[in-house]
């Protein structure tokens, strides 16, 4: 095998990444590890002496354009969550995507064993990255649990969220009738519509959606239910007018968000403020203090007042 890409040495064979679309393996570049894709298409052609050779040329000038305005939007977004790409080149005709290597063994497909507590965190921190994100004009395009990496950081965990090659500039979105490549299961519903030549239009509330079944998924560890027998995705159950069933052990809260973030109508979502909100609230729910007009006067206050409860963990 080729041992070595640009400034990268392969330390693993190249593997096919999720959709055939691209190929993977772990590198080394001086004393750092890194995750490197390779992308499959397009390939920069070595002359550019035929029609068809010009035009593959100027179909690679406009993927280099568009990855390196998403990658430098992406260097924007702060915090520790987003997994950014670190270094995108081409060599010999093939482009590469380089970012920090994550060593975990946990995604989001498995919470099992997580307290309702970790739970939460782990969606607060995720809400908390997709507002960065979309603040910046990003859409990630392909929200599943899988692209979330749960490491151990005490008696919480780190979320990192990876791969954002289906992604686009909320002004540069993917032409009508083209594939994107997001996973099915959490596809929205205008993401659908798009790929079938529809001009609708493509916003952050399409991340909305897909989140809003990985909301449910981490929660309960299955997906909002609907008919199976008619539909096959909950992008479908929606555009014909049904309506997803939640699992009743969800908190209210929680549930009656997910139904909105799971409307057929993108502008009938909420936005990324009102979710990192209700997770926030749900994370940490305000105390409920005894009927007697009085409002505290700091956090310790309930604890003067109440020195019994010291410790106890209870308002």
């Amino acid at each position: 095998m080729t041992d070595r890409i640009g400034e990268y040495s392969l330390l693993t064979k190249m593997r096919t990444a999720g959709s055939g679309s691209a190929r993977w393996c772990i590198a080394m570049r001086g004393t750092e590890r890194f995750f490197l894709k390779q992308f499959l298409s397009p390939v920069y052609p070595a002359a550019t002496d035929t029609p068809i050779q010009k035009k593959q040329k100027e179909r690679c000038k406009r993927f280099e354009r568009r990855k390196q305005r998403l990658y430098s939007a992406m260097s924007c977004v702060i915090g520790d969550t987003l997994v950014p790409v670190l270094d995108f080149f081409r060599c010999e005709g093939h482009y590469y995507a380089a970012s920090e290597e994550v060593s975990t063994t946990r995604t989001g497909e498995n919470t099992d064993g997580l307290s309702e507590k970790q739970k939460r965190q782990v969606l607060l921190d995720l809400a908390l990255c997709l507002q960065r994100l979309h603040l910046q004009g990003i859409v990630h395009a392909d929200l599943k649990p899988e692209h979330v990496l749960l490491a151990p950081a005490g008696m919480d965990y780190l979320v990192r969220l990876i791969d954002l090659d289906s992604g686009f500039l909320v002004d540069d979105p993917p032409p009508e009738g083209s594939g994107l490549e997001g996973d099915p299961v959490y596809l929205s519903p205008e993401a659908f519509l798009r790929m079938t030549g529809q001009p609708v239009e493509m916003t952050t509330a399409l991340d909305t959606f897909a989140f809003g079944a990985m909301i449910h998924r981490i929660w309960t560890g299955e997906l909002p239910g609907f008919d199976a027998a008619k539909y096959h995705y909950l992008y479908e159950t929606v555009l014909d007018g049904e309506t997803p069933v939640l699992s009743g052990g969800l908190p209210r809260e929680l549930r009656q968000m997910i139904q909105r973030m799971l409307s057929a109508d993108p502008a009938s979502r909420p936005d990324d403020a009102e979710v990192v909100r209700v997770l926030s609230e749900t994370l940490t729910p305000q105390p409920t203090w005894p009927e007697t007009g009085e409002e505290p006067l700091n956090g310790l206050s309930r604890f003067m007042k109440h020195p019994g409860r010291l410790g106890t963990g209870k308002a």
